[in-house]
This record gives structure tokens, C-alpha cells and sequence, in this order.
């Protein structure tokens, strides 16, 4: 079992925390600040960790800019089934996912 190290980065006066679970050729990267939650190649993470407080204060104003909200309801079975395959794709919320689904149909 792998073990991941988790870090936090301060911008402004808040924590914004992450962690990395590190492997032989690629690492796990989850940072729900940045919504990032994927695997990296090694070689790649050096430059990620540089870039990690831009990509936070991005995520947070893109967030400022969702002012609407769209409801619906599942059955248990259908959400889980959604949750794999956004997971899958590389998404970090269904939310995400749906959003970019219905805006390619």
C-alpha cells in the first residue's frame, strides 16, 4: 500500500492543503483547492508544485463566476454509476463531468 505525504500552501492567510502519493514512474496528486486530483508523471511534478498556487487562485476565480445552480434527481444506482465514470475520465467532481457533457451535446 502506498503511502501519501501531505503538505499545505499559504496564500494570503489560508491553507489550502494537498497531498501526493509518489510511485516508480507517475504520482498521485489531490488538491481540492486547485481541483486536481490525477496522476502526474514524476518528471512533471516540480513544475506542478510551482504552479499549484496559481492553479488554487485560478479555481477560486472561476468559482466566483458560477452564480446558477441546476438540480435533478437520481436513483442511487444511476449516481454511482455517473461517479465511475467521471472518476474514470479524470474528473474531480460530477459536477464537472455533466457540465461538460451537456455542453458538447
Amino acid at each position: 500500500m502506498k503511502k501519501a505525504a501531505h503538505f499545505f500552501l499559504t496564500i494570503g492567510r489560508q491553507k489550502y492543503f494537498f497531498s501526493l502519493e509518489l510511485g516508480p514512474k507517475e504520482t498521485l496528486v489531490h488538491c481540492e483547492a486547485a481541483k486536481i486530483h490525477q496522476e502526474f508523471l514524476n518528471e512533471d511534478i516540480p513544475a506542478l508544485l510551482f504552479d499549484l498556487g496559481n492553479l488554487i487562485i485560478a479555481e477560486k476565480e472561476y468559482m466566483k463566476k458560477k452564480d446558477h445552480i441546476i438540480r435533478f434527481r437520481i436513483t442511487s444506482k444511476d449516481k454511482n454509476s455517473i461517479e465511475k465514470r467521471a472518476f474514470k475520465k479524470g474528473y474531480t467532481s460530477i459536477s464537472g463531468y455533466l457540465r461538460d457533457l451537456a455542453m458538447k451535446a
